[in-house]
């Protein structure tokens, strides 16, 4: 790999992370009021996102791991890499999505309002059991992406390298200004949105820490969570 590709993967994180920054600085408060009013549109833009999402978080598990990085200590936890555990991060993560999303259809405040002895079999199926199930099927599948085996064939010394390692980076950060957005629209505390953060975005950016270990991505990383909470505090 070439010297200029080694420099910009270097920066890479601080690059990516700063420029969510600053769409954080500029977006986060519009962000917040739109998905304070709730509508189909957010369910939209949520969802296509969210598959982006899992595109770069797959893309990121994708690139080779040098040889060079076994042997430094800033490798992430074994037991953070571990499958259960990411599978169990994964499940939260969808788990939390699939709530957010319903919330963003009206469907927790429905539930409270639409009488099921007035709905046929077929509605009341559809509206309790297979709109929220679908929900979460969808959501469900961040499981494979994130914990599922993955072959890494995306090579140091290919063009695409440098390129899809970026697009991994600004797909994670697209859903994670995103979800700060609707968790602050529900008059959550910084308190309460900074963890959640971490543990939804965090084993992403692990998996990038295993491809590029440097104290840049993990210091650019926490920099980012902590400015969206210093964002909620200040809007």
């Amino acid at each position: 790999m070439s010297k200029q590709a080694n420099f910009i993967l270097a920066a890479a994180a601080l690059l990516v992370d700063g420029a969510a920054m600053l769409i954080g600085f500029l977006f986060l408060a519009d962000l917040t009021a739109w998905f304070q009013a709730r509508h189909v549109l957010n369910v939209i833009a949520l969802t296509a996102v969210y598959l982006f999402f899992c595109v770069a978080v797959y893309l990121i598990r994708k690139l080779a791991t040098p040889a060079s990085a076994a042997h430094t200590r800033l490798q992430p936890p074994g037991w953070l890499l571990r499958r259960g555990t990411m599978a169990t991060l994964a499940v939260l993560f969808g788990l939390t999505l699939a709530v957010l999303l319903l919330n963003q259809l009206g469907y927790w405040d429905a539930i409270f309002i639409v009488d099921d002895r007035k709905l046929g079999a077929g509605e009341s199926a559809a509206f309790f059991v297979y709109a929220p199930g679908a929900f979460m099927a969808a959501a469900f599948f961040y499981i494979l992406v994130l914990s599922g085996q993955t072959r890494e064939t995306i090579l140091p010394g290919s063009g695409r390298y440098v390129l899809l390692a970026l697009v991994g980076l600004v797909g994670v950060n697209s859903m994670m200004l995103l979800l700060t957005a609707v968790l602050h629209s529900l008059s959550l505390d910084w308190w309460i949105i900074l963890p959640s953060l971490l543990l939804l975005f965090g084993p992403p950016r692990a998996w990038y820490l295993v491809k590029r270990p440097s104290v840049l991505p993990l210091f650019s990383f926490l920099l980012l969570i902590l400015f969206y909470s210093w964002q909620i505090t200040a809007s």
